[in-house]
């Protein structure tokens, strides 16, 4: 009977975006490229997002509903693994855009066009996502075209 309650309680602790289906939306935020994943469940916050700056780079936040850190602001770190690529994504911890509803806290970071991270978002294979949370796995269901689109759209001047 112990290790039925315990399975239950592991069951009930385990993320919500461990085995869920990832909706990627690729679209614009003030004039720029922006890409988001959410899980396709309801009262959840962002597991990815990534927004072009004007500078070329592209800011990210990721893993919110797992809490990375205490979203203070101190240094955190993740690793993504796909398909025998891997990247890790160095940053700070800061409450989500959705904190109010979702309390959650993500890592934010600033990276380059050519950072590792859009190769591993790429491989067309499921994302695996380590570090100081429970891991997670995330579906990539179109998110191929989306970040390529979104990596060679990030830094072009309109004219």
């Amino acid at each position: 009977m112990r290790l039925f309650w315990l399975i239950v309680a592991s069951v009930l602790a385990w993320p919500v975006s461990a085995g869920a289906e990832i909706d990627w939306l690729l679209s614009k935020k003030y004039g720029r490229g922006y890409l988001q994943g959410m899980p396709n469940e309801s009262e959840v916050d962002l597991e990815f997002w990534a927004h072009c700056r004007a500078d070329g780079r592209i800011d990210v936040g990721m893993a919110a509903e797992a809490n990375v850190g205490k979203g203070k602001g101190e240094a955190v770190a993740l690793t993504l693994t796909s398909a025998g690529q891997s990247a890790k994504v160095s940053g700070i911890s800061r409450k989500s855009e959705n904190f109010e509803m979702t309390s959650g806290v993500e890592l934010r970071a600033t990276v380059s066009r050519d950072d590792k991270l859009f190769a591993v978002l790429t491989t067309g294979k499921p994302v695996a996502v380590t570090g100081p949370i429970e891991p997670l796995q995330w579906d990539v269901k179109g998110l191929k075209a989306k970040v390529t689109a979104l990596v060679a759209g990030c830094g072009k001047k309109k004219g």
